[in-house]
């Protein structure tokens, strides 16, 4: 693993599918890598970017396993970025709304569900990424975690 996040203390990765559905944090490149092992598999492709909104590029193995990420050529672009954590947070709402059973099987009312979602663009991408769902190892997670998977990759 080499990912150099610049320095900083920060190495959290954000993890966004390519179509805007579904995105998570990780605390670090052997998180992230640990994830395949849970058994928790994508539904697409997915784009990775570091706390400043720099595009990570991915390494694989020769059994394309990923192995590292690598800082990508372009200048960060934290609006972009949060546009697009915008753009889930909106495909997790439409989900809610859609399929309201989801939501009842929580016990929480469509409202309620739709109501819990974070409030995104107030501040800085590192207060976005703070909002959106971490994923925890061993842990089924809170509602939006949860949500999240639900309605990753599923169409408009």
């Amino acid at each position: 693993m080499s990912l150099d996040l610049g320095g900083g203390p920060d190495s959290r990765i954000l993890l966004i599918a390519s179509d805007n559905t579904f995105a998570h944090t990780y605390a670090d490149l052997a998180e992230l890598l640990a994830e395949p092992a849970d058994g928790d598999k994508f539904g697409g492709a997915v784009e990775f970017f570091d706390v400043t909104g720099r595009r990570l590029a991915p390494v694989f193995d020769p059994q394309w396993q990923l192995t590292d990420l690598r800082p990508g050529g372009d200048p960060a672009d934290p609006a972009a970025i949060q546009l697009r954590l915008q753009a889930v947070r909106d495909h997790v709402e439409w989900f809610l709304t859609t399929y309201p059973d989801y939501a009842e099987q929580a016990r929480l009312s469509v409202a309620e569900a739709v109501g819990s979602l974070p409030h995104l663009g107030g501040g800085t991408l590192t207060d976005d990424i703070e909002l959106m769902p971490w994923h925890n190892k061993g842990n089924s997670g809170n509602f939006l975690h949860n949500a999240m998977h639900a309605a990753g990759w599923a169409t408009h």
